[in-house]
């Protein structure tokens, strides 16, 4: 079975989970860009990474799975 085959979900959920750790490795670079660049270092700002996964969890858990494609 060749990848060609594979129907890629786009329901809402789906959409969301595949932006989750692309958001969140940005959300990390920001972190230690802001470290450089203010008197707050990465290991005082470290909770807003919990909070960005938080967010997107909590948005993933809300939206609709109508159009689901997949198990």
């Amino acid at each position: 079975m060749s990848n060609s085959s594979r129907t890629a979900c786009r329901c809402p959920q789906c959409r969301i989970r595949s932006v989750t750790w692309p958001v969140v490795l940005i959300t990390v670079g920001a972190l230690f860009l802001a470290g450089q660049y203010s008197r707050y270092g990465f290991f005082d700002l470290w909770p807003i990474i919990l909070i960005v996964i938080g967010a997107l969890l909590v948005i993933q858990a809300m939206v609709s799975r109508e159009g689901h494609v997949g198990t």
